[in-house]
């Protein structure tokens, strides 16, 4: 493909361009030729000239190359244009010959004798060919530059990687997506005034991609330079807040602010100023050094002179009588306690000795005296709960259960461990305990309708039984309004039951009387 392009540069364009004119010229001038030939002639000669006698020199197989492309330049003269067979295959070599050696106007002449001899073997070539050539080579070349700019493109993006501007971000932002991209990183670090420490000041590459593997430089702050000079100002003619700004502003970290109570400086005025190292003054202060500046906070409005006394066991009266005379804050809690009495100081906040000033606050904890506790009824049973109950009321209840075995405690209303005091409302305790699986009774031939709702109330649903009945009227024998049918008896039923009673009508004599379930 390179051999081909080339003809398309420089001198080489020039020259192809030139024998493209030189075949035109030459194909002109075979048709005038063409037209002044008379085809009677030519096929005379032929006739002679297949009728003539051959020999070894010149026969058709001794004949040269150059004879050979006479005798083709002569055929595409004469021949009919129907009879010319097409053909897109020429070698480089006829080519090159043709470009060559050009036909002269005598040439025709002379292979017209001879073009009678192989007339099957005419060629011509196609006027198209060569642009049509030059056009596949031409889309071959594009298509194949456009796959390797595809492929080029494609490489590219999987190796390379957009850098974001890391510029005002943290440094370790920066370790994470180099490390996270595959990206060598190079720190620089210096001093600088406007960045905080491990702040980027700039890089190499900023909004770009780089190769994986590359290097990408960085360049991170250390802070304001340790070693600058920095120029104390007079403090005398500052506020407390103008010299914590102007600290914050010139980075002077190694400054502290000392605040101190002073009966003759009013609060935020300054004090003093001192450098830790005496041999350093002022005028050669640099930012490591370290140095205090003093400020009021004004006149101590208390002092802690008032010794604690010791009230554990003392009456609440006597902390409340002390605390009004040294204007002491107080607060006073309230708890049980098994040793302190009533009324009776158990603990303090401060302990005793201990130095307090006017207006402090201070707690004492008074004991309530001995707190009665709810205990763990399910430890005892239905007959035991009222006597273990430390003093509380109790109510005992037993109710049926599915779950719970007979006697078994299910419930209590009130928390067990809870403290109730001399002063507390205290509650009445509802215990439950378990009657087990409620028993339904035979009721046939005994009962009565009338007596069924007592029954089912005061056998069942006032001990937690949701069991209830269904009434219906069966002729019978038996006295009217008599239970004389029953869907369960004698068995244990679930609490949430529905029991079915046949009540006799009493319309039946008795030689029509039906065997009852009993009897059944």
């Amino acid at each position: 493909m390179s051999d081909f392009l080339s003809n398309f540069s420089g001198e080489n364009y020039e020259k192809t361009r030139q024998a493209k004119q030189e075949q035109k010229q030459a194909a002109k001038k075979i048709k005038s030729v063409k037209k002044s030939i008379n085809p009677e002639q030519v096929s005379k000669s032929s006739e002679s000239q297949s009728n003539q006698f051959f020999g070894p020199k010149n026969s058709p197989d001794n004949l040269t190359k150059s004879d050979e492309k006479k005798q083709k330049i002569a055929l595409k003269e004469t021949a009919d244009p129907q009879d010319l067979i097409y053909t897109k295959k020429r070698t480089k070599k006829k080519k090159y010959e043709l470009k060559k050696n050009p036909p002269h106007e005598s040439e025709p002449v002379s292979v017209m004798t001879n073009q009678s001899k192989n007339l099957e073997e005419v060629i011509e070539t196609d006027p198209t060919y060569k642009r049509r050539k030059i056009r596949k080579f031409i889309f071959i070349g594009l298509g194949s530059v456009l796959a390797v700019v595809l492929l080029y493109f494609g490489y590219y993006q999987m190796t390379h990687v957009k850098v974001p501007n890391f510029e005002d971000k943290e440094l370790s932002e920066v370790r994470a997506w180099t490390t996270e991209n595959g990206v060598k990183l190079q720190v620089e670090q210096k001093y600088n005034f406007a960045k905080e420490a491990n702040v980027i000041i700039h890089q190499s590459v900023k909004n770009k991609k780089i190769k994986k593997g590359q290097e990408l430089v960085v360049e991170a702050s250390l802070g304001a330079d340790p070693e600058e000079l920095v120029s104390i100002p007079d403090f005398k003619e500052m506020k407390l807040n103008d010299a914590k700004t102007w600290i914050s502003e010139q980075k002077a970290e190694n400054l502290a602010i000392i605040e101190e109570y002073n009966d003759k400086v009013p609060a935020g005025n300054y004090l003093k100023f001192e450098i830790t190292n005496k041999d350093i003054k002022t005028e050669n202060y640099k930012r490591k050094d370290k140095a205090k500046v003093y400020f009021s906070k004004g006149k101590e409005v208390f002092e802690k002179n008032i010794s604690m006394p010791d009230f554990a066991g003392k009456a609440k009266e006597e902390v409340v009588d002390w605390a009004k005379k040294n204007e002491i804050t107080l607060k006073i809690d309230e708890a049980d306690s098994e040793k302190v009495e009533s009324g009776k100081v158990i603990s303090q906040s401060v302990g005793k000795e201990t130095k307090v000033a006017k207006k402090e606050s201070m707690t004492v904890t008074v004991s309530t005296g001995k707190a009665l506790v709810v205990p763990d009824f399910s430890q005892f049973t239905a007959e035991e709960a009222e006597s273990k109950a430390n003093g509380l009321q109790v109510q005992v209840k037993q109710l049926f259960n599915d779950q719970v075995p007979y006697g078994q405690f299910i419930s209590q209303s009130v928390e067990i461990g809870k403290k109730y005091t001399e002063k507390d409302e205290k509650p009445v305790i509802q215990v439950v305990y378990s009657f087990g699986k409620p028993y339904i009774k035979d009721l046939r031939d005994n009962t009565l309708e009338g007596d069924l709702q007592k029954i089912f109330y005061d056998e069942y649903q006032s001990k937690g039984a949701n069991i209830t009945y269904q009434v219906y009227y069966v002729d019978s024998t038996v006295t009217k309004g008599t239970v004389v049918k029953m869907s369960q008896y004698n068995e244990f039923i679930p609490i949430n039951s529905v029991v079915q009673i046949g009540i006799s009508k009493g319309n039946l004599k008795p030689e029509e009387s039906k065997p009852s379930d009993k009897a059944e």
